[in-house]
Formats: structure tokens, sequence, C-alpha cells
């Protein structure tokens, strides 16, 4: 027999404890036929345990048994019309359970095909050109009467005198008037001297030419112009870079003062100021 607060909840105690605590071996069916009798007669009258039995039924290893479920909901032992209802909503779950894992399935597959897609995509297109491969090249042109080095559009390398060959004393503001040149970079015919990169404060690569770190000036407007050489700027004096690594003779305009200090423009005259008379 079940314990006496199974029977006294039955009488109207308003706790389900004792019967919730059945509900497993109910729907097991390990329970005896007189603690069965009692059981079925609660879940008549109390909706919430009913609702929990439909639960336990519910999970996957005890969709088997259906028919215990469907026992609650009748009298008679040989089972009501109410358990084909049972069955169904016990099917619906099942059917539902189904569903979302067949959902999961599908978006899992969608998600590894797409992965495999991108990756066919990524190995089929080849990856954009390097800078070496961009037309980063550096070409020998005649400016000036001097056979300067230049990019692959005709703009007028340059370097900077306090450059060493493994660093670049340009950055910031100055980096923006002077652009590097981004490394590495390929040489055309005519153009012999050393090339090489170096890495810049930020980890930017820098190409290099016979040990100058080199640059482009944006004072330059076009190709073929050198208006930047011989200028002194952010602490040095820059010079266009020859072919043949030679030091070039300063052009216009040229270099600032020996003392280190930048060149000061000339001061308009002063207009003498005539007072009113009184």
């Amino acid at each position: 027999m079940m314990p006496n607060r199974l029977d006294t909840h039955v009488d109207g105690s308003g706790e389900c404890a004792g019967i919730r605590a059945q509900l497993g071996i109910y729907v097991f069916a390990a329970i005896t036929p007189a603690d069965r009798a009692t059981v079925v007669r609660h879940l008549a009258t109390c909706l919430g345990c009913r609702d929990e039995l439909v639960g336990l039924a519910a999970l996957p290893g005890l969709l088997i048994r259906p028919t215990a479920v469907a026992a609650a909901f009748c009298d008679d032992l040989n089972f009501a019309p109410e358990q084909v209802l049972l069955d169904r909503t016990l099917v619906t779950i099942s059917l539902q359970r189904r569903r979302r894992r067949r959902r999961a399935a599908l978006a899992a597959t969608a998600l590894a095909a797409a992965a495999v897609a991108g990756w066919a995509t990524y190995l089929a297109v080849p990856p954009a050109p390097g800078p070496a491969e961009s037309g980063t090249v550096l070409e020998a042109e005649r400016i000036g009467g001097v056979t300067v080095l230049t990019d692959a559009a005709g703009y007028t390398l340059y370097w900077f005198a306090p450059d060493t060959a493994t660093r670049s004393d340009c950055a910031a503001r100055c980096a923006r008037s002077w652009p590097p040149v981004t490394g590495p970079v390929l040489a055309s015919p005519g153009v012999n001297g050393a090339i090489g990169a170096i890495t810049r404060p930020g980890g930017s690569v820098q190409a290099t030419y016979d040990g100058h770190p080199l640059y482009t000036a944006s004072a330059d407007t076009a190709p073929g112009q050198a208006r930047g050489n011989g200028v002194f700027s952010d602490g040095g004096i820059w010079h266009v870079m020859t072919v043949s690594g030679a030091l070039p003779a300063a052009g216009p305009p040229a270099s600032g003062p020996p003392s280190g200090e930048r060149h000061r423009p000339a001061q308009m005259p002063c207009r003498p100021i005539r007072l009113p008379t009184v």
C-alpha cells in the first residue's frame, strides 16, 4: 500500500507531493494495484499532476509506454476513449522533438556547405597581389639632366639624410608629407642598385635602395617632377634617389640654413602709417 500521506492528499489536504513521488513508479508500471487506483483517482481531479505526468511521458525513454499514461485519465483498467486523445498528445510531442532535431541537422548541414563553398572559392581565386605583384616597380627616368629612380607611375623617389640602412626617421606628420614606398619592390632593367626593405615602427614594410629607405614627395603633383630635391624638412635634407646612388646636385628650393633650423620666409617690408593731423 501507499503511505498514509498519499491517501490524506486524496482526501483533500491540497498537497500533491505524495502523488508526484509515485508518478515515476506509475509510468514504469511498477506500482501496486491499490496505489495505482489511488493515483488514478487523484489524477482525475488534479490538472497539475496530470500535466506533470504528461511531461514525464514525453521524455525520450518513457515514450515507449503511452498506455500507462492513458490509464490515468480513466477509472476503468480497460482504458477509456481518453486514451486516444492522450496518445495523440504524446505522438505530437514526439513529432515536434523530431522536427526540431531535423531542423537543427539541416542548419548544421547548411553551415558546413557554406564553409566548404567559402574555402573552395578562396582556393579557386588567387589572393590579391602584394606590392611586388601590383606594379610597384622601380624605374629609371631622366629628370633635370639626372637619371633618377621613380615608381611605376613615374613619380620621383627620394631618400632622407637622417635615415640609416635599417631605420627610418620619418614618421607621423613627416610620413604624410613624404609617403614611404611600400616594399618589397621589383627593379626594371637598368636599375642595378641593391634593393631591400626595412620594417617601420608601425610594422609596415618600406623599400630601400642602396641602403636608403625610399619615399615619394607630396609636393610632386605629376610624374617627372623633383620638387623635393634639396629641401630641408622635418630635421634633415631630402635628395632624389639617383640610379647610380650618387648624391645629386641640390635643386630649387635650396636646402635649409646650416644651423639646422627650418627656413623662414622673408618678412615683407612695413609700410609707414600716416597719422591724421589734428
